[in-house]
């Protein structure tokens, strides 16, 4: 079974979440870039993508379609929620309601954005959907790759985003406010005996995440140990024998994972609020969900 026969949305966030490449962002002069329609300010923003591409935007960008929820939630936090026109079906907060929706994060409507007229579509990077931003080159719409692997790439993109909007101050202030917040969690954890989770997407056999993942450094953050630390990919299915056999002392799901509870074998299974699946803005309120949770397993 794939990872895409489980919930969509997690689906879609667990093949995005790969390794990326860094990225760096800095104003250039405005002669040196092109200055799209004429409504910029005379400033040009030079910014590299998570896809490794260079971009030359002239500045305001003022019509924004994110196709990334993560990504639509930090431009909410900073206060430019006005400058998204068009977001996906997986972007459930009521504040989107009257946002109109392209479809999916991958494979959306490649006609719902271009009637947006979008100064910029903010994507997944990735080989998943190569469809979409060919489409958007061919129609002159420009996008941005983003890939939310880590929490230190959650950070970068909340800078990124500033960078875009114009919104460098907030976006500082947003990231000093998380680092804070996740530096207090390590703190309290850190008197805490360890505790061994496995946290599962959904699917049979069940999908795991592994090392090197935004859960995984949650995860790390409360004080627990990922179970699952020695798999060779992000995210993969595990056999029930694997899965049972393992040294697990509590189970971390969505309440929306489709899980067999009998692979629990006693083992308790703790419910995570919708944040720890969405790395964005969000990510202190997750890590502080999962540590209430394992301290409730330690005691």
């Amino acid at each position: 079974m794939s990872l895409s026969s489980t919930r969509p949305w997690r689906a879609a966030a667990a093949l995005a979440l790969l390794s990326w490449a860094a990225c760096a962002c800095r104003e250039v002069p405005a002669g040196d870039a092109h200055q799209g329609a004429g409504r910029g300010t005379g400033r040009t923003l030079r910014i590299r993508d998570a896809a490794g591409k260079e971009h030359r935007f002239a500045l305001p960008l003022r019509r924004i379609v994110s196709l990334v929820p993560s990504a639509t939630e930090t431009l909410r936090a900073l206060g430019t929620a006005d400058r998204v026109v068009g977001r996906t079906d997986f972007d459930t907060a009521a504040w989107v309601e009257a946002i109109p929706s392209v479809g999916g994060g991958l494979h959306p409507s490649i006609e719902a954005i271009a009637a947006l007229r979008p100064d910029v579509v903010i994507r997944f990077a990735g080989t998943q959907d190569p469809a979409t931003p060919a489409r958007l080159d061919d129609l002159g719409i420009p996008d941005f790759a983003v890939r939310p692997d880590r929490i230190e790439d959650v950070l970068h993109i909340i800078h990124q985003m500033g960078a875009l909007t114009g919104a460098r101050a907030a976006a500082e202030s947003l990231v000093a406010a998380i680092e804070a917040g996740l530096d207090s969690i390590r703190a309290s954890a850190a008197d805490l005996p360890p505790v061994r989770v496995a946290y599962v997407l959904g699917g049979d056999p069940p999908w795991v995440a592994g090392p090197g993942t935004y859960i995984d450094d949650l995860i790390t953050v409360a004080g627990g140990v990922n179970a699952f630390a020695d798999l060779s990919a992000l995210y993969s299915a595990v056999s029930p024998e694997e899965f049972v056999s393992r040294r697990i002392d509590a189970i971390l799901m969505h309440a929306g994972s489709d899980f067999d509870r009998r692979l629990a074998r006693g083992r308790p299974v703790l419910l995570v609020g919708a944040a720890v699946e969405i790395p964005g803005p969000s990510v202190v309120a997750a890590a502080r969900d999962i540590a209430r949770l394992l301290r409730s397993v330690s005691r």
